[in-house]
């Protein structure tokens, strides 16, 4: 990893995890993502971002699960909820779908 302080830290893991899914270096991601689980299980972004990941390697189901758990541990968290809404309701796969990675300010 080229930044290993920024990769200390629960954000510093979020932040590599999101850029690796972007330039879709899967393996890098999940690595990533599991450890910012692992420092943190009660937080809904890695299980955001994992749901990002199963989607983009095309298992939908799995995607939905973390979709599902990142609201169960804050329904307020708004890409949980954006990327959950699509997932469960986008049956025209030939739309582009913007994942929301959960790394941009909500406006109000």
């Amino acid at each position: 990893m080229k930044n290993t302080e920024k990769c200390d830290t629960f954000d510093g893991r979020l932040s590599l995890a999101t850029e690796s899914l972007r330039s879709l270096d899967f393996d890098k991601a999940y690595e990533l993502i599991t450890d910012a689980i692992k420092l943190n299980p009660d937080a809904p972004e890695p299980h955001n971002l994992l749901g990002i990941w199963f989607e983009l390697k095309g298992q939908g189901d799995k995607a939905r699960k973390h979709y599902r758990a990142a609201y169960a541990l804050d329904p307020t968290f708004k890409p949980a909820c954006r990327n959950l809404e699509h997932i469960c309701t986008t049956f025209d796969y030939s739309r582009v779908h913007t994942y929301d990675f959960g790394d941009q300010p909500e406006n109000e």
